[in-house]
């Protein structure tokens, strides 16, 4: 049996790694990814199957990622491949209590899409180094984006920054059906303008920080306004960890923070400080459509929580928008069936059973841990530069913002969302080569070699 294994040449180990290399780098790769940057935010969903515009793309790019690896030009990875079971798994057992089987089935079919498509993603970004180019042109399409969300609102007359930012009139949806989903593109891209540290000049982080901030408060979304802040807070935090900011300063001023606003809480709450101003705040901004926004998600939810304990083993995927509900409860005037879960966490629950929703937690923590892992092999490696401390920190802000968006929306099938995985998990993969490889260097776009924090910091 020893005597059968086979050793592989230098030489051919090093032909192999360079045609996987070429596949994976080539300029056909660059034009696809250059099409979903572009096409990824142009969300109009066709016909009952949810399908999109860069879908069409991703179907060729498919077939000719099946073709690659099957000649073994490529090694495909599938990062989260237990806790993708596991949702499968979960999800058939939960089927046992569906109230539409085509839907439910219908649902299955997009999550082996978007798994097989999110494998091809990383599978051949990872070859393709610190993704600068495709970080850039994502935040510059964002940033479009952005721009074509102000015309819209000014468009259907709100055009004085009240109107903009009050709580009445037009939201700014862009190229989205939703304001929420646009929200959640916008947060997501604000982290990854943050990731791109000194690839881009200062000028242009500036323009493009108040291009998006400005979009997300024109969205009036308050679930994107909580996940920004929340993830500004994490972003914060691992930023600091990455310049070696000493952990107890960093402390006492989270601390501080965190006294400043317990004590403005208490005097307005307590003595009535202020009182009068935040309640024009209140009255004057879209924080007054809060109030209205949770009670109809609310409704659902408590609906759902009856469901829940109808089936605790779920009610199938792709089944909340099918359970019947009274005439009281109804949320849409002419239909007598329930909305969608608009919480991923809770989606997962009620639809796919406890093994879909601990599964669905287990696969978040494994995501935070990538981004750990980009910062620690680097790290190892000597390579761990401001670049790099920037990436990881815009990394960690991005997932934060999501993870907390997924309170109040159901964002696990839009494509942006699985484009921002992929782009962690292949960083993450390229972190493990390059320390397999120690004498890579990567050079930033702007032609310097990035240099190793304790050099750069002197």
């Amino acid at each position: 049996m020893g005597g059968d294994v086979a050793v592989k040449a230098p030489a051919a180990a090093d032909a192999g790694r360079e045609r996987t290399r070429t596949a994976g780098g080539g300029g056909g790769w660059g034009i696809y990814f250059a099409f979903v940057i572009a096409l990824a935010p142009v969300v109009m969903p066709i016909g009952t199957l949810q399908l999109e515009v860069v879908d069409a793309f991703n179907v060729l790019a498919l077939a000719a990622f099946a073709v690659l690896v099957l000649t073994r030009q490529i090694e495909p990875r599938a990062p989260f491949a237990a806790g993708a079971f596991v949702v499968l798994v979960g999800s058939l057992i939960a089927m046992v209590n569906a109230q539409s089987v085509p839907a439910a089935v219908l649902a299955l079919v997009q999550d082996a899409y978007l798994y097989l498509w999110f494998i091809m993603l990383v599978s051949v970004m990872r070859l393709r180094g610190e993704l600068v180019a495709l970080r850039i042109g994502w935040v510059a399409v964002s940033c479009v984006v952005a721009i074509i969300g102000f015309v819209v609102i000014m468009v259907n007359g709100n055009t004085t920054l009240a109107g903009i930012v009050g709580p009445k009139g037009a939201r700014a949806t862009a190229t989205f059906p939703d304001p929420n989903m646009c929200a959640d593109y916008l947060g997501m891209s604000f982290f990854l303008l943050l990731s791109l540290g000194d690839h881009v000049g200062r000028a242009w982080r500036w323009i493009a920080t108040a291009i998006l901030l400005a979009a997300i408060v024109a969205t009036k979304s308050n679930g994107g306004a909580l996940s920004l802040l929340v993830g500004l807070v994490v972003w914060t935090v691992v930023r600091g960890r990455t310049t070696r900011f000493p952990l107890p300063a960093l402390t006492g001023v989270a601390l501080f923070v965190v006294s400043v606003g317990l004590a403005g809480f208490w005097m307005a709450t307590g003595l009535g400080v202020g009182t009068h101003e935040l309640e024009n705040l209140q009255k004057h901004s879209f924080l007054a459509r809060a109030q209205h926004s949770s009670q109809g998600r609310f409704k659902i939810w408590r609906q759902l929580e009856a469901t829940l304990q109808k089936a605790p083993l779920g009610i199938g995927p792709g089944n909340s928008a099918w359970m019947p509900v009274t005439v009281e409860g109804r949320e849409r005037p002419h239909s007598m069936y329930s909305k969608e879960a608009h919480s991923d966490y809770l989606a997962y629950m009620i639809e796919r059973g406890p093994l879909g929703i601990l599964a669905l937690l287990f696969v978040m923590v494994q995501t935070f841990g990538m981004v750990r892992t980009i910062w620690m092999r680097r790290l190892r490696a000597g390579r761990a530069d401001r670049a790099t401390g920037a990436l990881v920190a815009g990394l960690a802000g991005a997932l934060a913002c999501s993870a907390v968006h997924s309170l109040t929306i159901e964002r696990l099938h839009f494509r942006h969302f699985w484009l921002l995985l992929a782009i962690v998990c292949a960083l993450a993969e390229t972190a493990r080569i390059r320390r397999a490889s120690p004498a890579a260097v990567d050079v930033p776009a702007h032609g310097r070699a990035p240099q190793p924090l304790a050099v750069a910091q002197a």
